[in-house]
């Protein structure tokens, strides 16, 4: 929205009244102003004129309400046309015509500046928006998905009223070449599911060559990591088969422009809404066609309305809101590509590519517990890390530990874990390995680039681990060594981590409180770093490393279970 004021009625000034005359001028001076206060009313009576058709031509004067509404692409044609078509029915707000202005803006966009505005940050695989003005944030929001409001509404649960009801719908669909779409046959006639795509991705060779737009800025692109999520995890043990999965897809591309180039380049199917399916089958020469993805989630098109808006300005937004809602414009979202709320199409609605005139089910995605879920596995599979290992050498990770039936010896099982967690990173993450025991710590492997070398230095130092002769643990004041190390190079593209492996206490006589204080100072908020532990066996005090994780931000755990150990530490380093 433009900064500029425009001046309502409900806000004008006052006017100072006139002065009372007397005296030898007290005729004169009636007589006066009534020819003057003629002549005025004729002058105003031509104004009123000039500005009704004014306000005719365009259908509402520059003194009007402007009702300023960001829509995402998807929608932005369709909404403008209905609020140019609207606007000049002259709708009424008291005495104020309506006029309203749609700009076209990614959700993904907008979101990141919501998110900087209300003070927090919404990862959408870019840098922080700056700051917007209130004045420059629209009064409605029409993003493709209850998706986004979600993640906005995880910074600020108030920026947007409660009721956002559904303008238009559209599934999320499977694109594939038509060559490919005639391979696939019967065996995709119903629909792909979770167990046929888990079929499909890991056939020998593979039926599908999938590519994805980035999770964390697009809708369907975040579907297709949930199916994907779905497909391959059955229990806890099966992350590391998805961080594969995600690892395999490549990219990810920044959006569906981009996206539709990979085909080119060998890309075979990708999850995306059936409106992009119509718009792009409506200039290529190569159309899509669109594969029905069973039990997917719909993009929902809500019509968020922001909170705390001037009376006016929010009647207007309901106002339009309703007419967007009404019967009369069902063939405008149809010519568009766009199914009404419930699933149905209308007069106009471009069929043909596997799209049909048949209903679908329309269920948004609205569980923010499965989005993250989904989101945190991506983020750990796709994007580089920086981690210190910091394991405790002491004489007691040569015990045993049992659990679940299930019994081993504790740096064993460290070891186990250490070596499979290797794969989990990226190539261009950055990982160290530091021993503590004794009197302080000790760099095993210094933190390098996971180069083919330093894999191999980091296995070699991994099965080369013994526990020390001496029960004295300086737990706290290795965490703190290891802080500094991580923000002495930070790096904020990636993610910075200290992961801590004990099975005891602090021994060093250093106390709880003071570790959590020397953190909480060398805490730098650009800076990010979180510390997670893992606590071996019986000994561990949970509630005491716990203390500590939160401190930065990170999370604790406790095993006991040997067989528990790579389970937990992929959790520990997803969490």
């Amino acid at each position: 929205m433009s900064g500029r004021h425009i001046r309502h009625s409900w806000d004008a000034p006052e006017l100072p009244a006139a002065p009372r005359r007397t005296g030898l001028f007290s005729r004169r001076a009636v007589r006066i102003p009534v020819i003057i206060v003629g002549v005025l009313s004729l002058c105003g009576l031509a104004t009123v004129v000039v500005r009704g058709v004014s306000a005719d031509a365009d259908g509402c004067g520059s003194a009007g309400i402007k009702l300023t509404v960001a829509a995402d692409p998807a929608i932005a044609p369709a909404l403008t046309e209905i609020g140019n078509r609207w606007s000049a029915t002259n709708p009424l707000v008291g005495e104020d015509c309506v006029r309203v202005e749609v700009v076209a803006k990614p959700s993904y966009q907008l979101a990141n500046s919501l998110g900087t505005w209300a003070g927090g940050n919404i990862d959408v695989a870019d840098k922080p928006a700056p700051t917007p003005q209130d004045s420059e944030l629209p009064v409605v929001w029409v993003p493709d998905s209850t998706y986004w409001l979600g993640r906005v509404r995880g910074v600020d649960r108030d920026l947007f009223e409660a009721d956002a009801p559904s303008v238009a719908a559209s599934p999320v669909v499977l694109a594939v070449p038509e060559t490919v779409a005639r391979q696939l046959g019967d065996k995709v006639k119903g629909g792909i599911d979770a167990p046929l795509l888990k079929q499909m991705l890991f056939a020998k060779p593979s039926a599908l060559k999938l590519g994805v737009v980035e999770p964390r800025r697009d809708t369907a692109g975040m579907v297709g990591a949930m199916m994907l999520s779905d497909a391959v995890v059955a229990q806890e043990k099966d992350l590391p088969n998805l961080v594969g999965v995600y690892r395999a897809i490549g990219g990810p591309v920044p959006d569906v422009e981009a996206l539709w180039k990979a085909y080119a380049a060998g890309l075979t199917a990708a999850p995306v809404s059936e409106q992009s399916v119509i718009a792009y089958n409506a200039k290529a020469k190569a159309p899509m066609a669109a594969v029905t993805l069973a039990e997917a989630p719909t993009l929902d098109f809500p019509f968020a309305v922001r909170s705390r808006q001037p009376r006016p300005l929010a009647t207007a937004a309901a106002m339009f809101s309703q007419a967007v809602r009404g019967g009369e414009y069902k063939s405008v979202f149809a010519e568009n590509g766009l199914r009404t709320p419930d699933g149905q199409v209308s007069t106009g609605f471009p069929t043909g590519h596997g799209v049909t005139s048949a209903g679908v089910f329309v269920q948004p995605l609205a569980d923010m517990n499965k989005v993250r879920s989904a989101m945190t596995v991506w983020v750990a599979a796709k994007t580089p890390s920086r981690v210190i290992a910091l394991v405790d050498a002491t004489s007691s990770m040569g015990r045993t530990m049992t659990g679940g039936g299930n019994t081993a010896v504790r740096m064993n099982v460290l070891r186990s874990a250490a070596e499979n967690g290797l794969r989990l990173f990226t190539d261009d993450s950055e990982l160290g390995l530091w021993a503590f025991a004794g009197k302080g710590h000790v760099p095993l492997v210094p933190l390098g680039e996971l180069t083919r070398s330093q894999r191999a230095k980091l296995l070699t130092a991994v099965r080369q681990a013994a526990p020390q002769p001496t029960d004295v643990s300086p737990l706290y004041q290795s965490v703190i060594a290891g802080y500094r190390e991580l923000l002495k190079g930070y790096d904020p593209a990636r993610s910075n981590t200290l992961v801590v492996f004990t099975d005891g206490r602090d021994g060093s006589g250093m106390q709880l409180r003071t570790v959590q204080k020397e953190l909480e100072k060398l805490a730098d908020v650009t800076k990010p770093i979180r510390v997670v532990l893992l606590g071996l066996g019986p000994d561990v005090k949970l509630a005491d490393l716990q203390s500590v994780a939160d401190t930065t931000g990170g999370v604790a755990f406790q095993v006991t279970d040997p067989a528990q150990m790579e389970t937990i530490f992929l959790r520990a380093l997803l969490a």
